[in-house]
């Protein structure tokens, strides 16, 4: 829930300021170090390949939302226009879902979907990788082949890969496999440890500032087509999920 403000919006607060960076971890290229300046500096060649949305592609390829009255886990939940605080003139979204490319050699043609949202059915933090599934199937067989999805998620911390296989001495017969295991515990909140290694002046996982520019230059197009209409505030009952 917002709760006695009127937020800047999923975009402003989640997807230009957070996922952005999730993105920039997936698919930049492996910096030659850790290293403050090697991290940084792949982050940025990442933002800067990433295609600028036309208002056209800001309709066809994004979706803001916001909640109304509904149900979560047997609470009641009011509006988000009715939340103190909040002036419904704006338009503030409460979630927000934009399909983004990267113009660079490796990752031609893949979308990246970054979606947030508040007053959900269930909370996920995670990010998906899906695999491609097979052309054909070499072995023959009527089961349609599906592909292999990584799930990284963050709370808790685990790691599943889900997997499509045949079973023993069955080359033909395709089952689903989920194969998980947990991540060790940190000691800090992230939150925590990002402010300890500012304090010691550690500075790379800290945004530097081309490469809040880079990601501002990713948002603005959206912003500035949403302004005008182009991808309409569609609603969703709080408990729901949006598809």
């Amino acid at each position: 829930r917002a709760g006695y403000y009127d937020s800047a919006g999923a975009l402003r607060d989640m997807i230009q300021s957070h996922l952005l960076q999730v993105l920039c971890f997936i698919a930049m290229e492996p910096p030659l170090s850790l290293s403050e300046r090697d991290l940084r500096d792949r982050k940025v060649d990442l933002l800067r390949a990433v295609r600028r949305l036309t208002p056209d592609q800001v309709e066809r390829n994004t979706v803001r939302a916001r909640y109304t009255r509904g149900q979560i886990g047997g609470r009641s939940v009011p509006s988000y226009v009715q939340e103190e605080g909040v002036d419904p003139a704006r338009g503030t979204e409460t979630f927000a879902q934009v399909s983004l490319r990267v113009d660079n050699d490796r990752w031609a043609g893949v979308p990246f979907v970054l979606r947030s949202g508040k007053a959900l059915r269930s909370d996920r933090f995670e990010i998906a990788v899906y695999f491609r599934a097979l052309p054909h199937l070499p072995f023959g067989g009527s089961t349609a082949a599906v592909g292999n999805v990584l799930r990284l998620r963050f709370e808790p911390a685990d790691v599943t890969f889900s997997l499509t296989t045949n079973a023993a001495g069955d080359l033909v017969t395709l089952h689903a496999l989920d194969v998980t295991g947990s991540l060790p515990a940190l000691d800090l909140p992230p939150y925590a440890r990002l402010l300890l290694d500012i304090l010691r002046g550690e500075n790379g996982l800290s945004i530097r500032d081309d490469e809040a520019e880079e990601s501002w230059r990713v948002a603005e197009p959206i912003l500035d087509a949403w302004r005008t209409g182009r991808s309409p505030l569609r609603e969703y009952p709080a408990g729901t999920e949006m598809n």
